[in-house]
């Protein structure tokens, strides 16, 4: 019987990445409306989705880039939670620009609220203009930002278990609510950028802690995710740098004395898909807009948009400059590789990367679709896919006829084997 199975994120902001992906099929609401997250909520679950994810944008303006109009996405989490029963539910919060108190409880509330589905997914912030919206006059270092980040995580895991199983304890009939302050301890935590004296006020939530989420393709982003994430995101545009990518990280984690089995690598994938190729195609040309995919392709590469033209490729100075200060190491060193190793021009890299990205451009049919993910599981290239930029007529289409192709391939789930998302992702399934 096979115990390692595949797992499937959605990437719930604004039909995926693609700023105008929102457009879609809307039926008179807009992506502020609570009627287009739950829709592809519940298309999620009804796939046995293992979560759905929202990212979190610090700044709605910024050089040479288009408005980012956003919402909270913990608030927006909490709320699906209410219309949802089994799908996890995964909300970024930063640690560069919050306090470790704030997110331990904000984070064990959504999980008690969700009934054990919260995940958070721990970032840094590489934006820039986000430091100006929070009393700063420039973006700390990266090595600073990460520094920050390991002891923010510390703290909260510390406060998370600050309650011990049976601090908090309930009769069977929900009454007699009982408190033993023997199992609730503070944390009196003593460190370079926080002193946190504790205990949390939340008690300890119903999958023990919500699962962790980290993206990073630096070294320190390695090193980081390697010691605290249950569920790794990351950038791969093909299957070998993805089966390189898998291989290392799986060593970190097992270096770092954790089970590699139980923490699941999940390269970002862009669907497009139709009932023939021809459509799948159709779906991804209307979608596409060459002047904002250079644009932000110049952003990407450090560069003047000035200097990228279509019919050429990118000269060699602009993709070793990229590289010395970027402000995603994994999306600028993939976007940087491709270009180098298929010298592309810029024309011929936004044909197969036309969207904000990069993450790996899928189009066509279901079957195709199936054949690539089922590829990628079994090379140990990922242990699953954090899909986006699909509508909600993409998602349903993915659900009813992708997902149906890849159980009967035996791999992917044909229920979800518990209520938590812990259960559902963590740990292997039979």
């Amino acid at each position: 019987m096979r115990t390692r199975m595949m797992r499937l994120n959605y990437h719930g902001n604004w039909a995926g990445r693609h700023l105008g992906a929102w457009k879609a099929g809307l039926d008179g609401s807009t992506h502020f409306d609570l009627d287009y997250y739950l829709k592809f909520a519940q298309i999620a679950e009804r796939g046995l989705f293992d979560c759905i994810f929202y990212a979190a944008e610090l700044a709605a303006l910024g050089p040479d880039r288009p408005t980012q109009a956003g919402i909270d996405p913990v608030v927006l989490s909490a709320t699906l939670a209410a219309h949802t029963e089994r799908i996890g539910l995964a909300a970024t919060i930063s640690t560069t620009f919050n306090e470790p108190y704030n997110v331990a409880k904000t984070m064990a509330t959504l999980d008690h609220v969700s009934g054990g589905r919260a995940a958070w997914n721990v970032v840094t912030t590489y934006d820039p203009m986000a430091a100006l919206n929070f009393g700063l006059l420039e973006l700390p270092s990266k090595s600073d930002r990460y520094e920050r980040a390991q002891e923010f995580v510390e703290v909260v895991l510390k406060l998370w278990d600050s309650w011990g199983p049976g601090a908090f304890t309930v009769n069977a009939k929900g009454q007699n609510i009982n408190f033993c302050e023997a199992g609730i301890h503070p944390i009196n935590h003593v460190g370079r950028y926080y002193n946190v004296r504790g205990p949390a006020q939340t008690p300890r939530s119903p999958q023990g802690r919500p699962v962790l989420f980290q993206a990073g393709a630096s070294e320190e982003g390695k090193a980081f995710a390697a010691h605290i994430a249950d569920g790794i995101f990351c950038v791969a545009l093909d299957l070998s740098i993805a089966k390189t990518f898998y291989a290392d990280m799986k060593a970190r984690v097992k270096a770092a004395g954790r089970d590699p089995d139980s923490v699941q690598i999940l390269p970002g994938l862009y669907v497009y898909l139709g009932s023939t190729e021809e459509e799948a195609k159709r779906a991804l040309v209307a979608q596409s807009s060459t002047s904002a995919a250079v644009k932000q392709l110049s952003v990407r590469l450090s560069t003047d948009v000035g200097n990228l033209v279509l019919d050429k490729t990118v000269p060699a100075g602009i993709l070793e400059d990229a590289l010395l200060n970027p402000q995603s190491d994994g999306h600028t060193r993939s976007m940087v590789e491709h270009f180098r190793r298929e010298r592309l021009t810029v024309r011929e890299f936004l044909e197969r990367q036309p969207l904000r990205g990069p993450h790996r451009v899928l189009v066509g049919v279901p079957e195709t679709v199936a054949a690539w993910l089922e590829e990628w599981f079994l090379g140990e290239a990922a242990d699953g896919f954090n899909l986006g930029n699909m509508t909600h007529e993409t998602l349903t289409i993915f659900t009813e006829e992708v997902v149906p192709l890849l159980q009967v391939r035996g791999l992917f789930r044909r229920e979800y084997q518990g209520r938590t998302l812990r259960e559902n992702f963590c740990g292997k399934m039979s």
